[in-house]
């Protein structure tokens, strides 16, 4: 019901009959929502078109786990302690486009930029038992080792596509017609392409290579909820984009 109110709000502040021409205003709007806190500048084309071009992130979100680790050897820690990290940083880049002059609903299509790792984690406590055997030791997964650095610590990461095209739909202007503020809201999708889990592993002979591990490679010996998780995050292919967007006209 709130979203919808919002909505209606930027819907009513289009209300005086002001044509829109090429580039001759400039708005500033932040966003909050799915994708993150927002910020960007946007500018009419015509009362039909307008860009934005900004930037969106999630603040550093941290999170924490245990896992069980079988060893018949006997040389591993049989729970390791796992922190997890968050890294959503994209660069944005919209084009609006309005079917109606004097309505606010609009059409929003574009591409978003940002690393391809968007989650990170790595062991808090010491898996290998035995400290001489840093860097040479490492955890299996499947027919695979992660490998430990000097210290005794793994690092495997999530990532998916660094370009990420977009569709959507909205309520509101980029750039306020009638007001200096307004509020809109916006619908729509980012495609990532099928996430993939990765870490470097060394063979029997040491080679390291980076490997991207499927949720079929694990076997029975790994553990379950590692396995369960990586299954459904294969199939997370689009990320849903809901968000609320405060615009100002700056001339």
């Amino acid at each position: 019901m709130l979203m919808a109110m919002l909505c209606m709000q930027g819907i009513q502040a289009q209300t005086k009959k002001e044509a829109f021409g090429f580039f001759d205003h400039l708005g500033l709007g932040v966003s909050v929502g799915t994708d993150g806190i927002g910020f960007d500048l946007a500018t009419p084309v015509s009362d039909y078109a307008a860009l934005r071009a900004g930037l969106s992130f999630w603040p550093k979100v941290k999170y924490s786990t245990n896992i069980d680790i079988n060893d018949n050897n006997a040389t591993l820690e049989p729970n390791v302690d796992i922190e997890g990290k968050l890294n959503i940083f994209d660069f944005k880049v919209l084009a609006d486009f309005y079917p109606f002059k004097k309505s606010s609903f609009h059409l929003t299509t574009g591409v978003f930029f940002g690393k391809e790792e968007l989650v990170s984690a790595t062991n808090t406590s010491m898996f290998i038992k035995d400290p001489s055997k840093y860097g040479n030791l490492g955890l299996m997964l499947g027919n695979y080792r992660i490998s430990t650095d000097r210290n005794g610590y793994i690092k495997a990461d999530g990532k998916v596509n660094g370009v990420k095209p977009y569709v959507g739909l909205g309520f509101g202007r980029a750039v306020p017609k009638k007001h200096r503020l307004s509020v809109s809201c916006d619908l729509g999708v980012q495609f990532w392409g099928t996430p993939q889990l990765g870490a470097m592993t060394k063979d029997d002979w040491g080679n390291e290579s980076y490997h991207k591990f499927k949720s079929s490679e694990l076997d029975e010996y790994d553990d379950e909820d590692l396995k369960d998780a990586l299954d459904k995050a294969e199939k997370f292919t689009v990320f849903p984009v809901l968000n609320i967007r405060l615009s100002g006209r700056i001339f």
